[in-house]
């Protein structure tokens, strides 16, 4: 009880700022100070026989309080006091001058300090608002962040597999067997039901527009295909994606909930894909989005296997992905115009070669399709840039001059001894095109 009782006298003395009540507690205080001191000498009430001179600690505590200007104040009170209190009877005599310049120095050094903290206090106070401010923003920023972990961590849940994890793993099918009509059935179904939650379905070769009955390959023990089912007839017949809640299918009843074409961007079908189970939740705008593209994407990789066999033929030790992108980056070069980049890093022979190679990898885009190879003692790092122009390909060679400076201190790329090859996919065909681009990293300068 102490403690708090000084905390807040200690409080009552802190510096503050001047105002409308401070003036009156000024003049109030002060003339208190007067009243009391008249009332116990009234013969001299400003104490001047005594050892101390305790009517000034009044001036003193409020210039602690208020700063400067209560210090003149009160102290201006305390001199008109001294001529007019005589007029009633009390008080009179010479004018101490040592007494009230003494007192008002005293004051005034008290005033001053309290000027001081007071602008430190303020500067404090303004630092603490801004500073709290900044954790009440940061605080709700933390709180959205939190429920977007939440989401995000649902999502997962409900849907483990990202749509670049599947396209990653949808590459690699479609370039392991191009003679089968849908080369790794099983794997494709068996991505599509994990990325879509599909529960049962099955996977049919569509040959010149008729579905096999029989599937290719299936989850969840899925039953032969339906030919005659309206949701199938409607898949064939528009060459879409459908649902149960499809439009012109409401009143019609089928045993499937959705049925997606396997379709090439030609518009070929090549397969397709009845789902009979799968999570409410999971059927909506979204996932058949996703299942779309996913179809689609395998789609355009199987139709594309003859293309990628020709680079192979031509360049058999080329990888069968570093095929695979090329050929589908110069079809979407010839279907939207959408340019891409085939650029080449030649090292040459040298006691830095390897290292150089290793901070090419390592510096590498996530999206970008390397082909590493050595040829004739030089080593030659191939790299498709998907979606890139001449602006991009000018940009990656500015980077690239510049982490060689930074990482080996060379000051360009003929100083390390690397010379920078590029060409526009679609300038060619893939066999030439790739073909020409070894040749030239083989030959050139």
């Amino acid at each position: 009880m102490r403690a708090y009782q000084s905390s807040r006298v200690a409080a009552w003395f802190a510096p503050k700022q001047i105002s409308k009540a401070g003036i009156f507690e000024i003049i109030g205080l002060t003339l208190v100070g007067l009243l009391v001191a008249a009332l116990l000498q009234p013969d001299d009430p400003y104490l001047l026989t005594q050892p101390f001179p305790w009517l000034w600690l009044v001036p003193l505590i409020l210039a602690l309080r208020y700063g400067t200007p209560a210090a003149f104040g009160s102290s201006l009170l305390l001199l008109l006091g001294w001529y007019l209190m005589p007029l009633i009877g009390v008080g009179g005599g010479p004018f101490p001058l040592t007494h009230f310049v003494g007192g008002l120095v005293m004051t005034l050094i008290a005033g001053e300090f309290s000027d001081v903290w007071s602008a430190r206090l303020r500067r404090v106070a303004d630092v603490n608002g801004y500073v709290g401010e900044h954790l009440d923003a940061l605080t709700r920023r933390h709180y959205l962040l939190r429920l977007s972990h939440d989401r995000l961590e649902h999502e997962l849940l409900i849907k483990p597999l990202t749509l670049r994890d599947a396209l990653q793993g949808l590459r690699r099918l479609t370039v392991r067997k191009a003679e089968a009509s849908l080369p790794e059935a099983a794997e494709l179904l068996r991505l599509v039901s994990q990325a879509c939650r599909i529960e049962k379905a099955g996977l049919h070769v569509v040959h010149q527009g008729q579905p096999e009955r029989a599937a290719a390959a299936q989850v969840g023990e899925a039953e032969p295909l339906k030919i005659d089912d309206p949701l199938v007839q409607y898949a064939l017949e528009n060459k879409l994606l459908c649902h149960v809640q499809s439009e012109g299918l409401k009143n019609d009843s089928s045993g499937y909930l959705v049925v997606a074409p396997l379709m090439t961007s030609d518009m070929q079908v090549l397969g397709l894909l009845a789902v009979e189970r799968m999570p409410f939740l999971s059927l909506n705008e979204e996932s058949l989005q996703f299942l779309s593209v996913m179809l689609g994407y395998y789609a355009d990789g199987v139709s594309n296997a003859h293309a990628i066999q020709s680079v192979k033929g031509v360049v058999t030790e080329c990888p069968l992905d570093f095929a695979a992108e090329m050929v589908r980056l110069h079809r979407i070069h010839q279907d939207v115009g959408i340019r891409s980049m085939l650029a080449a890093l030649v090292i040459a022979p040298g006691p830095r070669q390897t290292e150089i190679a290793i901070e090419v990898l390592r510096q590498s885009r996530k999206f970008d399709q390397l082909w590493d190879f050595s040829r004739g003692g030089k080593r030659i790092l191939m790299t498709l840039m998907p979606l890139h122009g001449e602006a991009a390909m000018a940009g990656y060679l500015q980077r690239t001059e510049g982490w060689l400076n930074d990482s080996f201190g060379f000051a360009d790329f003929q100083s390390a001894g690397v010379t920078p090859m590029s060409m526009l996919i679609g300038s060619a065909p893939p066999p030439d095109l790739l073909r020409t681009m070894i040749e030239e990293c083989e030959h050139g300068h």
